[in-house]
Parts: C-alpha cells; structure tokens; sequence
C-alpha cells in the first residue's frame, strides 16, 4: 500500500514573506482521534489493494454529518428520514462525483456500528461481510478507482452503538485534485499582514494532508484542506514556536 506522498519544510523559513488575502471559501478538515486512526487502519491494512489514497475534507465532512445524524435521530441507514441518499449527501458537500454516479442511491458509502466505539471493531465488522470489505479494500475496479476517502464517528447517543462511515470516491471531477512532484516542491507556508498561516500552491483544488511537528521528529496530522480557485488556504494564527510542515498529496 503506497501512502501519499509527502513534501516536508520549514516555517521558520518559509514565514519571513507576507500574502495578502485568501480568496474563496474555505474547505478544512480536523479529524478526530477515532477518525483518524480509522483512517489510518483502512488505509495501512495488508490487504488494501488501492495503490495510494488521499483524505478529503467534504467527504470526511459528509461522513461525520452522517454519522452525526444516525444517533441524532436514531436510524441506521444511508438514506436518512429525510430522504437524501449517500451520493446526494456528498455532492451536498460540495465534492463532485462523476455523471453516472446517480443522486437517490449508495455507491460511496460503508456504515459500522461498534458497540465498544472503537475502529478497530469497525474495520473487523466491515471485513467479516464480502461487500463491505471490497468496498473498505478496493477489491474490485470499482471500489480500487475510488482513491479519495472521507472518515466520519459519532458516540453513541440515541443509539445503542457508535456510528462509523467510511466513505470512497473517484477523484473530483473536474477539479485537478493531484500534485506532481514538482508541484509539490512548490508548496509554502507564509503569514500574512495580520499573522494568519497561509499555504499556497501552483495548483488550484489540490486535495492536501497537513502535518506538522516542532522538532522534526513526531508528526502531528493537522488537518485535511483543499485549495482555493486562487490556490491559497489559511492554517489559522501563526504558532508562536518554530515549526515544520509535512505535506501529503495524491501524486497521478
């Protein structure tokens, strides 16, 4: 399993220039500690047959919400009371799917309730049921094209069992979504006139995992954003110690 690939550098370096404004809206994902090591259990699990895998903070959004949603009003289904399908939601989320990729069904989404709350009796649950585990797994074309993922957890409330969603989709269509290499080494962090981080890069849309670390030696998963039209996103306020980013990117 290839993990994305990874850009490292230096704020202490790349923070003495200045931007002036970021234009369009912001697209940032925190996940939390379960999400994150969902994520990082599907994606590091021996038998995952996708060759590389970005987060993608929509999908992780419509995951959440999902998930949030099932305790809220207490169903267990990827059509909410509401009506609205797996598909719908994430295009509600702003991510969009490939044409044939009707709204009023489920091609995208992988549901668990652990009654522990733990990932680890997710992924079991999912990899005990031939669908759920081509689909978490990429076993098939289908699920293997689908390289994009989004995690979401809800504790459990008004239900008896934490939700858990995994979700997958090809990458954006008609957003680049990927970095080059190249690209790659392109990325900085700057701060601007009123001490915000900004990240820009050459490619508008790209998809990024932001790491960060003081030291160099443990890294931190921050976040997961996606550029603006304009190829810029803010981090939020400028730490007041050193700091050094590790970027991760889907490379075509």
């Amino acid at each position: 399993m290839k993990t994305p690939c990874f850009k490292t550098c230096s704020l202490a370096l790349l923070a003495s220039a200045s931007l002036i404004g970021v234009g369009g809206a912001q697209q940032s994902f925190t996940p939390n500690a379960k999400e994150l090591e969902l994520y990082r259990i599907v994606r590091d699990d021996p038998q995952q047959q996708r060759t590389q895998v970005i987060l993608d903070p929509r999908l992780c959004l419509a995951a959440r919400k999902h998930a949030q949603d099932t305790q809220a009003r207490k169903f267990f289904d990827h059509r909410n009371p509401s009506g609205v399908w797996s598909n719908e939601r994430v295009l509600n989320e702003g991510y969009p799917l490939p044409s044939n990729y009707a709204p009023n069904t489920n091609y995208v989404e992988s549901m668990a309730g652990s009654t522990n709350d733990t990932p680890a009796q997710a992924m079991t649950l999912w990899k005990s049921d031939v669908p759920h585990s081509n689909h978490l797994l990429g076993k098939t074309d289908f699920y293997r094209g689908q390289v994009v993922l989004g995690i979401g957890q809800a504790p459990k409330s008004g239900l008896s069992y934490a939700t858990y969603v995994f979700i997958s989709a090809p990458l954006p269509v008609g957003e680049n979504g990927t970095l080059t290499a190249a690209a790659a080494a392109k990325l900085v962090v700057k701060s601007d006139a009123v001490g915000n981080l900004i990240l820009s890069g050459p490619q508008p849309k790209s998809i990024i995992e932001v790491n960060r670390s003081t030291s160099l030696g443990t890294w931190t998963f921050d976040r997961v954003v996606v550029l603006d039209a304009t190829g810029k996103i803010s981090l939020g306020p400028k730490p007041a110690a050193k700091e050094f980013y590790r970027f991760g990117y889907y490379q075509p």
